[in-house]
Order: structure tokens, then sequence, then C-alpha cells
């Protein structure tokens, strides 16, 4: 009976030992810590001009201090089929790539007689700009040349919506 207690002190000692020595060497490690991403998103309006006026004059455009809108006044478009054009250029100043979304329009002080339309910005949608890299249309301000109703005091402000595109 001795030598059979001595043997089963043995075993509980080594399971013991064998488990202390688990438990020394199995920890649970938890790491903690913040990742941070350097870059900035600044798409902008860079140049905008009137480059032709046919049966108007004084229209303006005119890129907004944060450079993120333009408002464009036409005072008097004077006869149907007058019209104003305006070359647009939106730069990437940010170091983050961008697509352009939608557009925003606001303000037209008119009716229905004047229409707006935008040449190329269709194709720019989900098209990325890179950093520096620029995007152009055209927006063109009509009155229409199948209206009779005299269309003047144009003023009307637009928000080009650029997202971050997604790596």
């Amino acid at each position: 009976m001795k030598k059979q207690n001595i043997i089963m002190i043995a075993v509980v000692a080594f399971v013991l030992a064998v488990a202390v020595g688990y438990a020394l060497f199995s920890e649970t490690i938890t790491i903690n810590g913040t990742a941070t991403a350097k870059g900035n998103f600044d798409v902008e309006f860079t140049t905008a001009t009137i480059s032709e006026q046919v049966g108007s004059t004084g229209a303006t455009a005119v890129i907004s201090d944060d450079k993120n809108t333009l408002t464009i006044t036409v005072p008097r478009l004077e006869y149907p089929g007058a019209y104003v054009v305006i070359p647009v250029t939106v730069t990437n100043k940010g170091s983050i790539p961008a697509k352009l979304i939608n557009i925003e329009e606001s303000g037209l002080t008119t009716d229905a007689s004047v229409k707006v339309s935008y040449e190329n910005l269709q194709e720019l949608k989900n098209v990325e700009v890179a950093q520096n890299g620029t995007q152009s249309f055209t927006i063109k301000v009509m009155w229409d040349a199948n209206s009779n109703v005299s269309s003047e005091n144009v003023e009307f402000t637009i928000r080009l919506n650029y997202q971050q595109i997604q790596a």
C-alpha cells in the first residue's frame, strides 16, 4: 500500500506541476491602440470664367471664399436663344482620391424659360480624381428659343458633391 500511495502522490504532483507549468506559459495578451490615417479631403472649384455671351452682357461666375460653391449671375438674356457659356475646372487639392457623386443646384430665380445645362458633367461622375487632378465641364445658361417670356436676373448656385474613393 505504501508503494501505491507514493505512486498516487507522484501522479498528483506531476499533474499539478503540468497544470502550473501550463498556467505560467499560457497568457492572454490584450493589445490596445489607435490607428490614425493622415490625409485631407479637399476638392474645390479652381476656375470659372465667362467665355461666351450671346445676347447678354454683365454675366459673372463667382467662386465662394471656401471654393466649394459657384454662383452664376446673368443680369439679362435679351432674346430667345441668347446664352452664356461658363467653362469650369475643379481640382482635388487634397491627398485623398475623390469621385463626383452629384451636383446640387439652388436658387434659380427665373421661370422655366431659362435652361441650364452641364456639358461633360455626367461623364465625370464616379471617375477618380487623384491628388492635384482636375475635372473640367461647361455650364450653359440659355433663354429657351421657343419661349417668349422675358428672362432677367438669372442667378443660381451650384455645389459639386465629391466622395472619398474607398481603397
